[in-house]
This record gives structure tokens, sequence and C-alpha cells, in this order.
């Protein structure tokens, strides 16, 4: 499991949005530092939080990215909008499109990638907002990490 944690966390770290603030105290348990410890140390550049952030100074950083793995909903595409009346669809599909863009729409409407906590959040509110109220229904679930 370790090694896995290990394999994972090396390749997640070419891209992924670090942190290196060593004096969070929240850094043991945040996913973003890490994955930043398993970053490429001849890569010269790294796309990283700003260790001197002031929310990050004080503990309360948005940035923060918990390390328990949650279990989360995937895909959207064989019952999400099937009982929505056709209007109601394309408002809520237009509001998701225009807050994720196109590409990560689709990401998460064919399953490619899970819905986070933050991102479910969102589409309930735009659902709300839209006027449907009823459940949602996705395609199935997955545990892993929120990332």
């Amino acid at each position: 499991m370790k090694r896995d944690k290990e394999i994972l966390f090396s390749q997640k770290a070419d891209g992924y949005l670090c942190c290196f603030n060593d004096q969070c105290a929240q850094r043991n348990h945040c996913l973003r530092w890490q994955v930043g410890q398993y970053v490429d140390r001849q890569q010269r550049v790294v796309t990283c939080v700003n260790p001197l952030y002031q929310l990050a100074a004080n503990g309360h950083c948005d940035e923060y990215r918990d390390d328990q793995q949650v279990t989360m909903p995937v895909g959207m595409k064989k019952g999400f909008y099937r009982e929505m009346p056709s209007h109601v669809e394309r408002s809520i599909k237009n509001a998701l499109i225009a807050h994720t863009c196109r590409s990560t729409y689709y990401q998460y409407h064919n399953g490619k990638r899970p819905i986070t906590p933050d991102m479910l959040a969102v589409i309930r509110s735009v659902c709300k907002q839209a006027g449907w109220t009823q459940p949602l229904q996705f395609d199935g679930e997955v545990t892993d990490y929120a990332w």
C-alpha cells in the first residue's frame, strides 16, 4: 500500500499544484504538501502555492487538500438528465460548462474525472437554481483522494 501511494504521488507531482511550506501546521495531512515531497529534484520550474501566502501562513489555506480518501460520484451519462425537462437540462449543462469549461465538464460527464465534494456542491447549487430538486443520479462512485 505504501509503495502504491509513493508511485501515485510521484506520478501526480508532475503538473499538480504543490506546496513547499514546511512551516504550515496542516502540512502532514495536506495532499499538496505531501505530493510536493515527490517532485523531481531535477525539475527547474514547479507550480506551487506561494509559501508566503498570508492564509497559508496562518493555517487557513484555501488550497489545502485533505489526505483522507472520500467516496465521490462519477459519470453523468446514464441517469443524471433522464427525468429532467430539456430546458432544465440545457440550463444545468450550460451553467456547469461555464463554471468548469467544456473539456472539464465532459470529463465529469463521461466519468473520466470523479466529482469532488466541492464540485458536487456546485452541481447541487446549479441544479437547485435551475429548479431541479429531485435526487441526482450519477453512474457510479469511486473512493479516492479529492485532488
